[in-house]
């Protein structure tokens, strides 16, 4: 048998993850076409299907999953080759700035933090929590992990996954829900930032709610929350892997928009930049089911209880 592309196991991985063509195209930055014919190139090289077209989708076959774990592991060996490589190529030193918005993103970036500074502790590493959208060009950060549709056109960087939003309470919040559902009774608790009026998610699912509290950070909404105060809407990465948080049936749920890893064209090459932004995508994909809404798996959140 030939020698396989590496490049065609990394088209193959993000099929399996996306489970589709178009939303892999999406990820890696490439067209259809190109994905589809990468699949095509490794089918020819095993001779074996690896997944079956459907109306619907890529489906993966039993062939394909028996190679998913394989798959897996070339590609994290892949991944520490090339920053290995770059660590004898760059100076792996001086400051690295990383922005995060707010208390879930913060969270599901922790295990990259953690995995950089071991691994690289001459790096002088700058954690920059704001909300507030810092200047790239100007070095305000180096690396920025953001939710949102339109990144500005002088920077690059990788759509991850949609930041899916749940509402939220209480086991208590939670069946007296349930048993009064448009009472209005339970207060809700939002952004500061929705001003006077009602949010979409308020106004359609709980039109009746007499009581809306509002803050202008998640961190207070979240730890609100969990005190039974009320219920909110927040991303299913923070409050699905919490215990004492329940997802409350309602008629609407705001969409969520994407999480990017971001960081300028011009620092794309330098070695800390790109090997942090490469450990931090790694992380990410690997909690794509739990950012998306689709697992309930553990998250540094849960450690808050």
């Amino acid at each position: 048998m030939h020698s396989i592309d590496w490049d065609n196991i990394r088209f193959f991985l993000a099929v399996v993850r996306s489970g589709s063509v178009s939303r892999a195209a999406e990820q890696l930055g490439v067209n259809q076409t190109t994905v589809s014919r990468r699949i095509a190139a490794l089918e020819h090289r095993l001779g074996k299907e690896l997944f079956d077209r459907t109306g619907t989708g890529f489906v993966i076959t039993p062939v394909a999953e028996r190679l998913v774990a394989s798959a897996k592991s070339m590609a994290e060996e892949a991944s520490a080759i090339e920053r290995h490589v770059l660590a004898d190529r760059h100076e792996l030193s001086g400051e690295l700035r990383v922005t995060v918005a707010d208390v879930c993103t913060q969270y599901l970036a922790i295990p990259a933090i953690q995995a950089f500074t071991r691994q690289y502790p001459e790096v002088d590493l700058e954690i920059i929590a704001t909300r507030d959208l810092l200047d790239l060009t100007a070095r305000d950060a180096d690396v920025a992990l953001r939710s949102t549709e339109e990144p500005p056109p002088n920077l690059v960087g990788k759509r991850i996954a949609e930041l899916a939003y749940a509402v939220y309470g209480t086991q208590d919040i939670m069946q007296r829900v349930q048993a009064s559902p448009d009472s209005g009774d339970t207060p809700c608790i939002t952004w500061l930032g929705d001003g006077h009026t009602r949010p979409p998610w308020i106004e359609k699912s709980f039109p009746k709610t007499r009581r809306v509290y509002r803050s202008t950070e998640l961190n207070i909404m979240y730890q609100m929350t969990r005190q039974g105060i009320g219920m909110a809407q927040m991303p299913c990465a923070l409050c699905d892997p919490d215990p004492l948080l329940h997802r409350i049936p309602c008629r609407h749920v705001e969409p969520g928009w994407g999480l990017w890893v971001l960081s300028h064209v011009d620092l794309r090459a330098t070695a800390r930049v790109r090997i942090f932004r490469d450990l931090l995508v790694d992380t990410l994909e690997r909690q794509r089911d739990l950012i998306e809404g689709r697992s309930t798996g553990s998250t540094p959140a849960s450690e808050n209880n």
